[in-house]
């Protein structure tokens, strides 16, 4: 995840207060799969593969100057890696290549799982690039190994859901959010249409978690505001901050995806927190408005000294894989699973 500049750090340090065929998303011919009549219900994602996927990624960075940045050696054989895990499927894959604000060279890897319904799919997406600063396996291996597992598993058990499923390993989200902003920039409005929901999934193995539910309704900057107001703050100083939030591009799908996790999160007694800033630093961001869109993010948030880190060595050289939770990324396979099945089944 990437906050990319001060004002993201102020925003997400206020929030902390309180298609017609396949061929709209591949260009290339899909490879079939056995139907077996199996809905994405029956899917068992397994944290010890997820593990084994970070403990790749972790290798990957400590033999290439100790990151997976875009453009780097360490990124290209992260990508080479996505690339032997989900041609193992049997599925369609595809290779989109763009260039980011550094003119670094990126490579988004798109997997099309086929439905029996070619006119609408789903689009789950996980960036796969690290900062330069580290190697990123919470921030986000984690996400990137757990659709590994998705493909996997999907693969494993002929499943063909009721709708295609396409998954997304990002990159150069590190860098500009480059390379679902790539993807997004070349669909039409037709395409757009096509896309039941957009489903982020970042820094899902962050220990000691707090859950947060990306805000629809952006009812928490009213709780924001109410907040702000009783510490005494001046409307001035707070006005602009909010202004931004309620102005976070929308869609009216967007509710039922919220609704959908919460009612998840509550069936499991576990507490969650709505956001409206993160939409904006994450992959989410280039579909807001477009599609129905949501995400999965597990944040653990602490000041230290002057600076906020949103997880345990975000950011940094220490984002190893002996800082994620597979109890967190479990827990997040779950949630996953549970969107799946509810948009698909829709």
């Amino acid at each position: 995840m990437k906050f990319q500049s001060k004002k993201a750090l102020i925003l997400a340090m206020s929030s902390s207060l309180f298609f017609s065929g396949c061929s709209i998303f591949a260009v290339s011919t899909a490879t079939s799969v056995v139907s077996t009549g199996v809905t994405v219900g029956t899917v068992a994602l397994q944290t010890n593969r997820m593990m084994n996927h970070l403990n790749a990624f972790q290798n990957i960075a400590q033999n290439n100057a100790g990151n997976r940045a875009t453009g780097s050696k360490g990124g290209e054989a992260s990508t080479r890696y996505i690339l032997e895990q989900v041609k193992k499927s049997g599925y369609d894959v595809q290779m989109l290549a763009f260039e980011n604000r550094e003119k670094a060279v990126g490579q988004n890897i798109l997997v099309e799982i086929p439905g029996k319904n070619k006119d609408q799919a789903i689009l789950v997406g996980a960036h796969y690039d690290s900062v330069k600063m580290g190697p990123g396996i919470n921030d986000n291996a984690s996400g990137t190994a757990l659709l590994l597992d998705l493909v996997q598993e999907m693969s494993e058990k002929k499943v063909q859901p009721e709708h295609s499923i396409y998954v997304a390993f990002w990159d150069s989200e590190e860098e500009g959010i480059a390379g679902s902003k790539a993807y997004v920039d070349k669909l039409t409005e037709q395409q757009l249409k096509g896309i039941k929901a957009y489903i982020n999934v970042d820094m899902v193995g962050t220990k000691d978690p707090e859950i947060l539910i990306a805000d629809a309704d952006k009812s928490s900057v009213d709780d924001m505001e109410n907040m702000l107001k009783e510490r005494g703050m001046a409307e001035k100083d707070y006005k602009p901050l909010l202004d931004g939030l309620r102005n976070v591009p929308s869609h009216a799908g967007d509710q039922a995806l919220e609704e959908s996790l919460k009612a998840f999160f509550k069936a499991k007694n576990l507490k969650i927190k709505e956001d409206v800033s993160t939409l904006t630093a994450s992959d989410t961001a280039p579909f807001l408005g477009k599609v129905p869109v949501t995400s999965l993010i597990l944040f653990n948030e602490k000041m230290k000294g002057d600076v906020l880190e949103f997880a345990p060595c975000y950011h940094a050289a220490c984002d190893t894989v002996d800082k994620v939770d597979p109890q967190s990324m479990q827990i997040a396979a779950e949630a996953l699973v549970h969107l799946l099945k509810t948009v698909d089944t829709q």
